[in-house]
This record gives C-alpha cells, sequence and structure tokens, in this order.
C-alpha cells in the first residue's frame, strides 16, 4: 500500500506542484484553506483551526504531513505580525499536536531565516532573520526541530512554476513584459531561484529514502533579480529593454530584502543524490512545457 500524504496548502503554486508530482507514486490529500464550491478532490482544513485539523489528521491518519500552507507575503507580514505568525508557527503547531508519533512532518522554510550578508548559506550556517516573515519561518523551524518529530525540513529561495497564474517574480517578469511594461529590478540582490517542478522531485527523491533533517535546494547559479528578468526576457523572447536597474533601497519596501542570499545544495546532492540544475534549464524547459514560441 503506498504512504499516505496530506498536503496543506495544495492550492498554493508549491502545494499544487506537489500534488501534481506526488499522486502517481502516493496516496495524496489535498488540504486547502477554504474549500471552493467547485473544487471536488481538496478537503477543507485551516492549520490554524484546532478542531478543524485534528479532525481531519484523525480520519485521514496520514503517514506524512507537508506543510505547504503560509503566509509569504513579506511585507504583509511585516505589518500584521499576529495573522503571520498564527498562520506560519501556530499552524504548524497544531500539525505537530494532532499528527502521531510516527507522521514524517515536511516543513517548507525559505532562505529569509538568514540575514543575506554572506551567502550563499550552507544548512549549518548561522541563522538570524532580518523581518518578520523570516522570524515566523525560523520560530517554526525551531518548533519542529524541539518537537521530537520525524521532520525534514526544506528551504527553498525565490520559488517559481510552470503555471503562470501565480503571483511570483518570474511570471510578474513574463506578464509585465508580454504586456509591452516597463519594469524596475534590483541589481543587488542574489540568489539562486528554485522552480517548484524540480523542488517537487527533489522531496520525493528525500520521501523514498527515508530521508530526515535540513535541505537547501534552488538552481546550480547564482544571480542577481535583474540577471533573472534578462534570462526570463531572453528565453522567453520578450523585449528585456523594458527592465530597468534599481537599487533595492529605491523600491523603499516594508520589510528589508537579504542581499546576498542564495543556498548551497552540497548536501542535498550528496546525501539524496539530486540533479541541480541550472535556471536557464529550467526556464526553458518551462517555455517547452508552456509551448510559448
Amino acid at each position: 500500500m503506498s504512504r499516505k500524504i496530506l498536503i496543506t496548502g495544495s492550492n498554493g503554486q508549491l502545494g499544487h506542484s506537489l500534488v501534481m508530482s506526488l499522486k502517481e507514486y502516493f496516496d495524496i490529500m489535498p488540504t486547502v484553506h477554504k474549500k471552493l464550491k467547485n473544487s471536488q478532490n481538496n478537503v477543507e482544513m485551516d492549520i490554524t483551526n484546532p478542531t478543524q485539523i485534528k479532525s481531519v489528521l484523525k480520519s485521514y491518519m496520514p503517514d506524512i504531513v507537508i506543510n505547504c500552507a503560509a503566509m509569504t507575503n513579506v511585507d504583509l507580514c511585516e505589518s500584521n505580525h499576529n495573522a503571520a505568525w498564527n498562520i506560519n508557527v501556530n499552524g504548524l503547531e497544531n500539525i505537530i499536536k494532532y499528527t502521531n508519533k510516527n507522521t514524517l512532518i515536511i516543513q517548507i522554510s525559505t532562505d529569509y531565516i538568514f540575514d543575506g550578508n554572506e551567502g550563499p548559506y550552507i544548512e549549518s550556517d548561522a541563522t538570524y532573520p532580518i523581518n518578520y516573515y523570516g522570524k515566523t519561518k525560523h520560530a517554526a523551524e525551531n518548533l519542529l526541530i524541539g518537537s521530537r518529530k520525524k521532520y525534514l525540513i526544506f528551504r527553498p529561495n525565490v520559488l517559481y512554476s510552470t503555471d503562470l497564474s501565480y503571483n511570483n517574480f518570474f511570471s510578474w517578469v513574463f506578464w509585465s513584459l508580454s504586456d509591452k511594461k516597463e519594469i524596475n529590478v534590483v541589481t543587488d540582490q542574489s540568489s539562486n531561484p528554485t522552480w517548484t517542478g524540480i523542488l517537487c522531485d527533489a522531496i520525493k527523491e528525500s520521501i523514498i529514502l527515508q530521508s530526515e533533517g535540513i535541505y537547501h535546494y534552488g538552481s546550480d547559479n547564482y544571480l542577481t533579480r535583474y540577471e533573472f528578468a534578462q534570462e526570463i526576457a531572453n528565453i522567453f523572447q520578450l523585449d528585456n529593454k523594458l527592465i530597468h536597474p534599481i537599487k533595492t533601497g529605491e523600491l523603499n519596501q516594508n520589510a528589508k530584502r537579504p542581499i546576498h542570499s542564495g543556498l548551497n545544495t552540497n548536501k542535498i546532492e550528496e546525501e539524496i543524490g539530486v540533479t541541480i540544475f541550472s535556471t536557464s534549464y529550467c526556464l526553458q524547459t518551462i517555455r517547452k512545457k508552456l509551448m510559448v514560441k
């Protein structure tokens, strides 16, 4: 019998990708914060509602819970601490409380637990979040590590997916340039962006190998947001002259951003044997999937 995996936040970009990637190999229960009338496959489960989460987990009894539910709008987290903490920390606490002792909990974290001064980071580097979103995800990691549950923590950065309906940096650049809109993109923030398509493969392999611990994931090259936008324009044959370079300070964002971020992927390559791809390869693969010409 295949293992039962409950996925929270299954209508988000990573949650949806995981459902599509894992459903051929495991018994998947996708859950959402609020079920839409047309959605028959998803189960409604608000991770901040202890009564509801207890009922669903007791009924389904998953072998694995992958927690993709999160408040990820960094600036909104900065202005709404209570909501951010309730979803990102208390929600995970409810999962920990109401799963049985043998359930593996896979938590999706972020590079924002680091200050961004000396990236790319390895898993054992000192953590020091500089915004409230990062603080909640850091607190969630510590909560899970200290829970005595079996756990896996994945830290990706700058997530993007094949589905262009999701709001992320890639889709913003793509749709802006497709609509001939000029955009300002920072030249002083660096990372190694993560395509959900290959992150899902890495998560699948970790489940098969029964891995535990903390793993970083991203592309094999580090580039600035401006360079990332240029890659998108070039691969999708869009006008890169619409992209204008600026500095982070010019954006006047509510929350601070890590500047020199990025995540070293050596550990996951060596221990799980996953392959790391370039950002260019990922974008070209997406282009083929979307049949964009």
